[in-house]
């Protein structure tokens, strides 16, 4: 956490700085990246949100996309750009500092076909900015401000995908996403030892 760290992961180099989300210790980023290598998205604008180092617009640009990589920390925002100059993907990766989409709402045509986010989906009041990436407020406020807002910035046909855990109430997520107006579907599902991720797929009804 005190240091920056540089590793190679998925045939990338991540500069990793401190206070941000390192996906390399974490599978939950082990296996958004694996699903992502797994698409075609030639043409298509992606966001990134809680992009963190960078490693999904990454791995999204080298499937052909034109990435907008946001977060909230500004530590995470250098640490896009360091990563998208050392990986040559500069022209595809804009990095942004925002909180979720409020500074996207001055880009004129700011609409994307995929919106990814592995939310923070553990209930608690973040006391830094690690802890932003856990800790999604008491009752998950962000990603009900999230899911609410992101219709504006959804293409026609556009769609979310999101990283989901068995560590939370799934059926309380499921029914968020029907609240705020979205028709959900399970792309994949990758089961550990302590615990299993899915690859939700949510379109607005």
């Amino acid at each position: 956490m005190g240091k920056v760290i540089r590793q190679k992961l998925a045939g990338f180099t991540f500069t990793v700085r401190p206070t941000v989300f390192n996906p390399a210790d974490f599978i939950s980023s082990k296996v958004f990246i694996s699903y992502i290598k797994s698409l075609d998205l030639s043409g298509k604008k992606i966001l990134d949100m809680g992009s963190g180092s960078g490693v999904v617009s990454i791995i999204a640009s080298s499937k052909g996309a034109s990435c907008t990589a946001c977060d909230i920390n500004p530590v995470a925002v250098r640490c896009i750009t360091e990563n998208a100059l050392q990986n040559n993907f500069s022209a595809e990766v804009t990095a942004i500092e925002s909180d979720l989409f409020e500074s996207l709402q001055n880009i004129n045509r700011a609409k994307f076909d995929i919106i990814f986010f592995n939310p923070p989906y553990y209930k608690g009041n973040p006391t830094n900015n690690f802890e932003r990436a856990f800790k999604g407020g008491p009752n998950l406020e962000v990603i009900d401000r999230f899911l609410v807002d992101a219709k504006n910035f959804l293409a026609p046909n556009g769609r979310l995908c999101l990283l989901l855990s068995s560590d939370m109430d799934l059926d309380d997520m499921f029914t968020r996403l029907k609240t705020a107006g979205y028709d959900h579907k399970i792309l994949h599902i990758n089961k550990k030892t302590f615990e299993t991720f899915y690859i939700i797929d949510a379109v607005t009804s």
